[in-house]
């Protein structure tokens, strides 16, 4: 990995970091809200939002990563390739999920695949046509 692949990264961190906000913080946050059980103590008040800052940086520069060695060159392919990435791991991570925790049932599990698979296009459409631009 360069530093190309890591400013690209941080780039499409702070697409999926936007794209999140939208999606969850303002769009599907009352579906959450009323679909997820509500213990004591379980959601923090306030989030810590430099962790859901610093985990979809991560989310980006892996994203990039993945773009540059499967060498994407397109904004289309990346937002392909991205939703495919973001839409398994998710819905991979939130069946684990579901058979360990009480958190989310299985129709919020697909639902929030989908959105992942939102934040993985965006992102992945950005990281994609920046790989193109950048190309030598």
């Amino acid at each position: 990995m360069n530093i190309k692949t890591l400013l690209i990264g941080l780039a499409g961190g702070i697409v999926v970091f936007l794209t999140g906000f939208l999606i969850y913080g303002i769009l599907l946050m009352e579906y959450f809200t009323n679909n997820i059980p509500n213990y004591p103590g379980l959601i923090k008040d306030p989030m810590e939002i430099w962790a859901i800052g610093a985990g979809n940086i991560l989310w980006g520069i892996t994203m990039s990563y993945i773009i540059e060695i499967a060498d994407i060159k397109s904004g289309i392919k990346g937002a392909i390739n991205g939703a495919i990435i973001f839409f398994l791991f998710s819905l991979g991570m939130n069946m684990v999920s579901f058979s360990q925790y009480n958190l989310y049932n299985l129709p919020v599990s697909f639902v929030d695949a989908l959105c992942m698979a939102a934040l993985g296009a965006s992102s992945g459409a950005l990281i994609g046509w920046l790989h193109e631009r950048t190309s030598s």
